[in-house]
């Protein structure tokens, strides 16, 4: 199920709102997403390294293990939206594309969706609204990604970047694993369709790392 978001969207916030409508119909259309996500639960995770026991979801790359001298934290369970906007090439006036420009989704300490814990948004952006780094935002850069499911958007390294992040932000390291849905549309990409907006509903598992001395 998608909803198409108008072209002066104020908002991101108008999709926030529209989440919890989403979430009846995005549970009914990718049955199964939930019981992947239970399967992907970390459980005294004491190596940086190691990857998570998660049956369905497949085993970590190497490319997007986190280096090491970096601790385990924190795995959340993601349900938003990736937003998408038709977007003209920069090298070829004549060719349109969907971009993503933002994600937009709520963090959730178990893997049915209860006890939010972070709102996630453009930067990426990661702001804590509870726990050991309540108040803190880290804002991050992808490192790399694999696509283990072509029907879903990657999944993600990303290092933290403290010139745009909370100066308290402990988090050095973000991974988004076990990802269900989220990708572009595949029709509109045209000029009539030019700066058009798409959310995209998807569900991710997102893993949070900080130094090991901390």
């Amino acid at each position: 199920m998608k909803k198409t978001v108008s072209k002066n969207i104020s908002g991101l916030m108008f999709i926030a709102s529209f989440a919890l409508v989403m979430t009846s119909c995005q549970k009914e259309q990718n049955p199964g997403i939930e019981s992947n996500l239970i399967d992907a639960q970390v459980n005294n995770l004491s190596d940086a390294n190691a990857m998570p026991s998660v049956s369905t979801c497949g085993t970590l790359p190497d490319t997007l293990k986190v280096p090491e001298g970096n601790k385990f934290v924190l795995q959340t369970f993601a349900r938003g939206f990736q937003i998408y906007e038709v977007q003209r090439s920069a090298t070829d006036p004549n060719v349109f594309a969907w971009v993503n420009i933002a994600p937009l989704a709520d963090l959730y300490a178990t893997p049915d969706f209860k006890d939010l814990l972070i709102h996630h948004f453009a930067g990426p952006t990661w702001e804590f609204l509870k726990g050991p780094f309540k108040g803190e935002k880290v804002v991050a850069t992808k490192v790399s990604g694999v696509t283990p499911d072509e029907t879903a958007i990657q999944w993600l390294l990303l290092k933290a970047d403290p010139t745009r992040s909370s100066v308290d932000n402990k988090i050095t390291f973000v991974q988004r694993i076990c990802t269900a849905h989220g990708l572009a549309p595949t029709t509109g990409n045209d000029e009539a369709h030019l700066g058009q907006k798409d959310s995209i509903p998807y569900t991710a598992s997102y893993l949070f790392y900080t130094k090991n001395d901390l």
